[in-house]
């Protein structure tokens, strides 16, 4: 939890002034103190331990969509500005797929809030086994309310013929909201599979899904990020009533060994997010698509996904 150090409050001063300590003179003059920020702070919080069950041949083991209430936050009464999440072991050591452990999703969520796009609990942010991290553009930041609590859902898979026990990282860079000039962002959630349920098969070979939204709010679109499975191409999102591309993100798979799986199939490894001030404008009323990409090869692929979770700095 972010702690921060103020030698004079104007919460004191009313505090006092309850209390008949302070004249009503220091009360008026409580509007001229000037309010202390601290800057940018990095917290990685912890979640679990899951203990994912072994694979049997190519069935992996799994802890399928669970739903963890009230998570720890990195800070409360701040601004978020970054995030990156991952999968480790006990030490700390990156669990993936290449030791068996898949980050298949995790998503942050606030049921205090609405969604713009779906109108059931905001979606905060999520991430994938593409671990990707999130930075805004200078002067933004995901605003944590004080008592604000979240909840977080998670599917996690196990590819090795052993159970596996892990923790889900996630690491932030946040600030006090105290004196910050950062412009609050709203959280926009772009879902190829629709608001009642992400997941899709797609047939062997190429093919795409795309879903529209009319747009519920005005503003400056300033970070996009996507998410697939295995096979996944590309996802972008555009304003249909403008013309305007908003962002692609194009999928790399097995980049590196430890996206290689212990049967050398390969897995998303890398999708580099969008960001800029802005990437693109909306008006209520605009409609936006997002396209789904996949280039299945020799065979369909059951219960993929083709996501883009945006922020946008409303008027």
């Amino acid at each position: 939890m972010l702690l921060r150090k103020l030698a004079v409050s104007a919460a004191a001063v009313v505090t006092a002034l309850t209390a008949g300590a302070v004249p009503p003179v220091a009360a008026a003059s409580a509007p001229d103190i000037p309010r202390q920020h601290s800057g940018p702070q990095v917290t990685t919080v912890r979640y679990g331990s899951f203990t994912i069950p072994a694979a049997a041949g190519h069935d992996h083991g799994e802890i399928p969509n669970r739903l963890s209430f009230n998570v720890q936050k990195p800070c409360d009464d701040c601004f978020i500005t970054g995030f990156k999440a991952n999968l480790v072991y006990e030490d700390g050591t990156n669990a993936n797929v290449n030791t068996g452990p898949m980050l298949h999703h995790m998503v942050m969520g606030n049921h205090r809030k609405n969604d713009v796009v779906c109108n059931g609990p905001q979606r905060i942010f999520a991430s994938g086994n593409e671990r990707v991290e999130s930075v805004l553009p200078s002067g933004y930041g995901i605003k944590v309310g004080r008592g604000e609590r979240w909840n977080m859902l998670y599917d996690l898979m196990n590819h090795a013929p052993e159970k596996k026990t892990v923790y889900i990282s996630v690491t932030y860079t946040h600030e006090s909201a105290t004196g910050s000039r950062l412009k609050e962002v709203t959280p926009i959630w772009m879902d190829a599979g629709g608001c009642l349920g992400s997941a899709y098969d797609v047939p062997a070979g190429v093919s795409e899904k795309t879903r529209r939204w009319r747009s519920t709010i005005s503003g400056t679109l300033v970070h996009m990020r996507g998410h697939l499975h295995h096979g996944g191409h590309s996802v972008r999102t555009e304003n249909l009533t403008t013309g305007e591309p908003l962002c692609t993100v194009v999928a790399e798979e097995g980049g590196s060994p430890e996206f290689i799986d212990l049967h050398g199939n390969t897995e998303i490894s890398a999708m580099p997010p969008c960001s800029g001030d802005p990437l693109g404008t909306i008006h209520r009323g605009d409609v936006l698509q997002i396209t789904s990409r996949y280039e299945s090869t020799g065979h369909a692929h059951g219960d993929v996904m083709g996501i883009m979770a945006g922020w946008v700095a409303q008027d």
